[in-house]
């Protein structure tokens, strides 16, 4: 796959005082520090799962063990006690969702995604608050532009690791954070001359590119933190995987949905120049490939880790959507060291009784669906060997021993 002329000159000039800013950044504070980062895939959480699924927790923990960082994605918003879905959309959790995951060891979170404003600005308060109040490190929603896009910073004993969020496609209207409006980071995408906001289809209207001037932002938020920081991640939801609308791409069970857009890959390539240490995204919600490029991981979607998805939404229910990995990066100082993979399961039947007409519903079976346990057998290795087959074209080497995989580092641009 390779970027439009058009599309990758731009990036060339947005990113072309990159390398002299790396440079001159000097050696980070924890040169020599040990650090390993976990990557999970998103949660869709719906409830405090301490009290509605606890057998379930502790099948989680040794997914997570271990972990400096700690990082996944909130899919929704945070709702405060008489608030429901009637004043807005249907992915809604209580706050004490988020001392779940802060029980499991969570301690870097991204908030930009295409549900933040499912209860509008106030939902967008709710979030920011509650994490606040627990002191969960989070970016990619604020209550304003410069707020949502700025870097977040989880300062550890030795070093300090930066996060930088953002969201394309499926925004909700005025759902993104302006200069006094609170919101989303968003990338917005254009299709030839027309905004692809993954809500239409769009076909023969061009390759898609980047809005400039959203690319502008977030690079030089890139470049903010890795200036402030030892290491440096970068998240993206993304639901433009073409020029058709998200809905027709996923309903059809189109092969756009297995793997990054070309302008995603010249995309998170400028992220990687401009200071990204890693490159982490969901969205499909499917397991995609995963890129070494120049030494920096890019994890294309890294599909679900808790999916409280509600039975009525089908065209984002298919088998391999109850699949993904969890990744854990060993690093030396900033220098990466080892990637392994870690294989897990989740049930798509909770307990209790769907209820298979209303998207807002909330109980026992959603609460107890969709959530991780470790994936062993033929099924392990069926997801790995996956993997693996999805991340060869971007020239990665993953290899497969038993019920765990291991990338080479020796491979890639």
């Amino acid at each position: 796959m390779k970027a439009t002329p058009g599309f990758a000159a731009a990036l060339r000039l947005l990113t072309r005082v990159v390398v002299a800013v790396t440079m001159s950044a000097g050696a980070p504070t924890g040169a020599q520090s040990q650090l390993t980062v976990i990557l999970t895939g998103q949660s869709m959480i719906r409830s405090d799962l301490r009290a509605s699924a606890p057998a379930a927790v502790e099948r989680m923990r040794p997914l997570l063990q271990g972990g400096d960082v700690i990082f996944t994605n909130l899919e929704g918003t945070v709702a405060e006690p008489g608030e429901s879905a009637a004043e807005g959309r249907g992915f809604l959790t209580p706050s004490q969702a988020l001392d779940a995951l802060q029980a499991l060891g969570f301690n870097l979170l991204a908030l930009a995604d295409n549900h933040a404003f499912d209860l509008k600005a106030p939902g967008i308060t709710n979030t920011l608050a509650e994490t606040h109040r627990r002191g969960i490190v989070h970016a990619g929603t604020g209550a304003s532009l410069a707020e949502a896009a700025a870097p977040a910073y989880l300062h550890l004993p030795k070093l300090t690791v930066a996060l930088v969020a953002c969201a394309s496609g499926l925004i909700a209207p005025d759902g993104n954070a302006t200069a006094d409006r609170p919101g989303v980071n968003e990338l917005r995408i254009r299709a030839g001359g027309q905004a692809n906001e993954a809500t239409a289809d769009l076909a023969g209207a061009g390759a898609n590119t980047p809005d400039p001037e959203d690319a502008q932002r977030i690079l030089a938020s890139i470049r903010a933190a890795r200036r402030q920081s030892d290491l440096v991640i970068v998240y993206q939801h993304n639901h433009v995987f073409g020029n058709r609308s998200f809905a027709t791409i996923f309903s059809e069970g189109m092969t756009e949905r297995l793997a990054p857009n070309e302008w995603l890959r010249a995309w998170t390539h400028a992220e990687v120049d401009a200071g990204a240490d890693v490159v982490v995204l969901h969205g499909a919600p499917l397991l995609h490939g995963i890129e070494i490029y120049h030494g920096r991981p890019i994890f294309y979607d890294l599909g679900n880790f808790i999916y409280n998805l509600p039975p009525t939404i089908t065209y984002i229910d298919e088998p391999m959507a109850w699949e993904s990995v969890v990744a854990r990066l060993e690093y030396r100082g900033r220098a990466l060291h080892a990637i392994t993979l870690s294989p897990i399961v989740l049930n798509a039947i909770g307990e209790g009784q769907p209820d298979t007409h209303d998207p807002h519903a909330n109980n026992e079976f959603l609460h107890t669906r969709g959530l991780p346990a470790v994936a062993a057998g033929a099924k392990a290795r069926y997801i790995l060997e996956r993997l693996a087959a999805l991340s060869a074209p971007f020239g990665t080497s993953i290899e497969v021993t038993g019920e765990t995989a291991r990338i080479s580092l020796g491979n890639g641009p």
